[in-house]
């Protein structure tokens, strides 16, 4: 009866969190995601002058994401370089910061489009394991049209797991057609 009930439990969560999932569309209806219960998009770009979207954190979340445009050419043959740069631009600039663990720093291949995939943390002191922290942050990157599209979700001080799963489902939906 319990495995039943844990089931249907989770059938219920998963539809409820979809229910508030929200398809988001931009450029033009080529790019394309789905927020998770946790995100919700803010009424005008308001992060930098490149954003397209920002978003923030539904009733409790301490997270918000934003979606950029650059103004600068990037080609897809210089992802390796922008990861490089970024990779070093977050360990330098997050001083204040005892540690910065890199999850994951590579180029991919999503839908035959070259990605970017940064994923970091700051970790709890005695971690349980790579993600248990703060900060958890993840970026996906891509040469749009000669430049830089850039997306990035966080988790400002959320240590709750949850969290940072519905940032990588949020980052699974991503679709960008060419």
């Amino acid at each position: 009866m319990e495995t039943k009930l844990g089931i249907l439990t989770v059938a219920v969560f998963t539809a409820v969190s979809s229910v508030f999932a929200q398809p988001i569309t931009l450029l033009d209806g080529k790019l394309k995601l789905e927020t998770t219960d946790a995100f919700v998009p803010k009424k005008e770009a308001t992060s930098s002058k490149q954003s397209i979207a920002d978003f923030e954190g539904r009733g409790e979340s301490d997270g918000w994401g934003a979606i950029t445009r650059g103004t600068h050419g990037l080609r897809p043959d210089g992802l390796d370089t922008y990861m490089k740069d970024k990779v070093a631009e977050y360990t330098k600039g997050l001083s204040w910061v005892p540690k910065l663990n890199w999850l994951k720093k590579e180029v991919a291949t999503i839908d035959g489009r070259k990605w970017v995939d940064l994923r970091f943390i700051v970790p709890r002191k005695n971690a349980k394991d790579p993600r248990d922290g703060l900060l958890y942050t993840r970026i996906l990157a891509t040469s749009y049209e000669g430049q830089l599209l850039e997306i990035m979700f966080t988790s400002n001080t959320d240590e709750d797991p949850v969290l940072k799963d519905k940032i990588d489902k949020v980052m699974e939906t991503v679709r960008l057609e060419k």
